[in-house]
């Protein structure tokens, strides 16, 4: 598992080689917009949308390896917020900004810390229980 806190063109450069999908990744060399974050994400990035105080999907689902963007869409002036569980930690993240993590298989909540009522879940499959699956 790693974490990394991310703005401005390292996000960029980041995500240009992890998100390949049927849309260009994003051109703000500033960080992953909003609008970038709508979109379908590759095949090893997911994203989550923080906007009006939720995390958007509440719950996610990934492979292993999947590397999970939060992006921060709230207007401007907002407080920031944060994506906190017991396997990763953000930096308080303003308007505008970025986090990415890549978990380890399981279920993990997490929540806002300045904002506990701001709940979600992200599940990873095993790459063992996603090849069992298939059989």
């Amino acid at each position: 598992m790693r974490a990394t806190a991310l703005s401005g063109a390292a996000l960029a450069a980041a995500l240009a080689l992890a998100c390949f999908s049927a849309h260009e990744p994003s051109t703000d060399v500033v960080g992953v917009s909003c609008t970038r974050a709508q979109q379908p994400p590759g095949p090893d990035t997911a994203f989550v949308v923080i906007r009006g105080f939720a995390f958007q999907p509440a719950a996610l689902s990934v492979a292993e390896g999947t590397t999970v963007v939060w992006v921060n869409c709230e207007v401007e002036g907002t407080p920031g917020h944060t994506t906190t569980s017991n396997s990763w930690d953000s930096p308080t993240l303003a308007p505008g900004e970025s986090f990415a993590f890549e978990p380890g298989a399981g279920t993990h909540a997490y929540h806002c810390r300045p904002h506990p009522f701001m709940q979600a879940t992200v599940t990873v499959a095993s790459a063992q229980s996603l090849a069992n699956a298939r059989r």
